[in-house]
């Protein structure tokens, strides 16, 4: 199998047997670190987020040949990737395994960890489709074009979701009530 070298180890990319999954290789590779990036901030966890993309480029290779001719790749992956991480959240070994919440150990926190650790928790309570909308435009900073295709949905509805999804934490990180 050919890797990618993660933070936490090796990320299998796809079988290499062949010209055409090398060429498949060599498209999806820039769009990797995106994917993780995605993935991580989905998921909340960088183990999790190599995992869930490892598993997406094994999807994406066995559905290549569901992509459209001539669309781009990064939505169409990206695609992937968030439904492989919505897969992820859905298991019964992740709500056992994610009981901890982040930031939850005895250390003490300067302020900029602990604003971190309230963002991410934020992020955590928000609906999928609303957290998918934020991680894609403000993590990956993506075009609303191409976090609608990622998403599945048009761009009014992507720039509808990020609105509520940004009021949504502007809330939770504020204490204000709904």
């Amino acid at each position: 199998m050919t890797s990618l070298e993660g933070r936490s180890g090796a990320v299998d990319v796809v079988p290499s047997r062949d010209a055409e999954a090398d060429a498949f290789e060599a498209e999806l590779r820039p769009l990797l670190q995106e994917a993780v990036r995605l993935a991580t901030g989905m998921l909340l966890s960088a183990v999790e987020a190599e995992d869930a993309v490892q598993e997406a480029c094994v999807r994406a290779w066995g559905r290549r040949a569901n992509r459209r001719q001539g669309t781009d790749l990064r939505p169409w992956f990206l695609g992937i990737v968030a439904n492989q991480c919505r897969e992820v959240r859905r298991g019964r070994w992740w709500r056992v395994v994610r009981s901890d919440k982040p930031g939850d150990s005895s250390d003490a926190h300067d302020g900029d960890t602990s604003a971190l650790i309230d963002l991410r928790d934020a992020i955590a309570q928000l609906p999928y489709r609303r957290r998918l909308i934020i991680v894609l435009r403000y993590y990956l900073d993506l075009p609303f074009e191409e976090v609608a295709a990622a998403a599945g949905c048009s761009v009014d509805a992507a720039k509808a979701l990020a609105q509520r999804g940004t009021a949504d934490l502007q809330r939770a990180l504020t204490g204000e009530p709904r």
